[in-house]
């Protein structure tokens, strides 16, 4: 951890206000909290004092993956937080070694690697962060307050208007530096409009992804051998997928998951029907046997929208957007929350170089839109291929690179040294362009390099020899 600049001349200011309360905008408050006297932050809801459910996050009630990747950059900006992850419930997987991962050629096979990714309720990854962030005295939540506007003008943020959710009194918080994480519903865009920029560049591809999930608790046997499974949706087929994962007391998230005219129905009776429909009937066996904890919950627009805050022909000072604010990816990717980490680091270390100078806020904003760019890349790259998806057509050289995606694919259900390479990059812990190297390359397209698949008869199988054992 850097050594607090206090008020010398490298600070961004005396108050630091962050607009948004989530996963991203704690993260954030931390950051801020290290180069400023104080943070406030402003959330429309009255977060829960433990792991519950809190009304400003829906997508929570899904299944969530949090990427090693991500979780390192977490565990970068918050010391000791995956350590806390683990001792609230959490599970650490090994991938690919403790999660079955079934793409459109067969399943990977379960091999040793270094990568992970953190396996629990939403409502605890947040938990754990928030609880630590708010344990600093220089950190101030403002709940049940909604953001109205910006304050200051097309040259400069200088603050909020808020208003208190309960009494209706508004107020206007005035501060150095301003963040929006404000989420998949920010109005940022509008408030900046509203202090005299231009319309904000906008991309958006939608496939017409939608979820529907469903709590079981399994027997304690069956908890601790299965292993993870990740069914990815062939988007150029039926275009349907499923994910079982562990929770912490002893659960499973059970979501299943269509683009457009594939649909889940939300349905209790209909769940268990469309989960037989997937291409291997493992999730709906298991399932089958566990018992079901509550109703299931759909979930849809899930779409890919990135705002090019970056873009903009000049940027207002001491203003930044990051997160779900900046870039909405589709969540059957599981790169949602590793991004937001990413560019909240973004921030940190555009802050730990430059300090208060002018164009800060423009260079940290084209950070953070570099920090989604692989993720980004990734969604849409996939998602274009489905034939009812909105948004452009993918060109000569995006055919050219799916094709060779496929062979990648293809060859790492046989290759284990192929899938921890191909895993790396789904878990945005390498770039795409190391699925370019000669470890990848030419087996890839020649064949050469193949070794026999190190996945048991059954991949849903309890993990073998050759898998690390599961954290938790």
């Amino acid at each position: 951890m850097p050594t607090r600049p206090g008020r010398s001349s490298d600070t961004v200011g005396q108050h630091g206000l962050v607009l948004g309360g989530g996963f991203a905008g704690m993260l954030t408050a931390h950051v801020l909290a290290e180069y400023m006297d104080s943070v406030t932050v402003v959330e429309r809801d009255v977060p829960p004092d433990g792991p519950q459910p809190r009304k400003g996050v829906p997508q929570a009630r899904h299944s969530h993956l949090l990427m090693g990747a991500g979780a390192r950059a977490v565990e970068e900006l918050l010391p000791g937080t995956l350590t806390a992850w683990s001792e609230a419930g959490a599970h650490l997987l090994s991938a690919p070694g403790d999660v079955a991962f079934l793409t459109k050629f067969g399943w990977l096979p379960r091999t040793r690697h270094e990568e992970f990714v953190v396996c629990c309720g939403r409502d605890l990854l947040d938990w754990v962060v928030r609880r630590r962030v708010l344990g600093d005295g220089r950190v101030r939540l403002l709940p049940h307050t909604e953001v109205v506007g910006l304050l200051g003008d097309a040259s400069r943020v200088t603050g909020a208007r808020v208003r208190d959710r309960g009494t209706g009194r508004s107020a206007e918080v005035e501060a150095s530096f301003v963040v929006a994480a404000t989420g998949r519903s920010s109005h940022v865009e509008t408030w900046l409009e509203g202090l005299g920029l231009p319309p904000v560049p906008e991309e958006l591809v939608d496939a017409g992804t939608a979820y529907a999930t469903r709590l079981f608790r399994p027997t304690p046997e069956m908890h601790r051998s299965t292993p993870g499974i990740v069914m990815i949706a062939n988007v150029t087929g039926e275009a349907t997928g499923g994910v079982l994962l562990p929770l912490e007391d002893g659960r499973w998230s059970a979501t299943v998951i269509g683009m457009r005219g594939s649909e889940p129905p939300a349905g209790e009776a209909e769940f268990l029907d469309f989960a037989k429909r997937l291409s291997h009937p493992g999730l709906s066996e298991l399932i089958t046997d566990a018992v079901p904890l509550g109703p299931s919950r759909g979930f849809r627009g899930l779409l890919n929208r990135r705002l090019r805050f970056d873009r903009l022909p000049r940027h207002p000072e001491r203003f930044v957007a990051l997160g779900d604010a900046a870039c909405v990816l589709n969540p059957s990717h599981a790169h949602g929350m590793a991004v937001a980490a990413f560019g909240v680091a973004a921030l940190r270390d555009r802050l730990r170089r430059h300090g208060n100078v002018p164009g800060l806020a423009r260079g940290v904003q084209r950070s953070v839109a570099r920090a989604a760019e692989t993720a980004w890349q990734l969604s849409v790259g996939d998602d274009l291929r489905h034939p009812t998806v909105i948004g452009p057509r993918p060109s000569a050289a995006a055919r050219l690179q799916n094709a060779y995606a496929d062979r990648v694919l293809r060859t790492a259900t046989t290759n284990p040294a192929v899938a921890r390479s191909l895993v790396d990059v789904m878990a945005l812990a390498r770039p795409v362009t190391s699925l370019a190297a000669p470890r990848v390359l030419l087996p890839a397209l020649g064949g050469r390099g193949r070794s026999a698949s190190v996945t048991p008869a059954d991949p849903l199988a309890p993990r073998g020899p050759d898998a690390p054992p599961r954290s938790a």
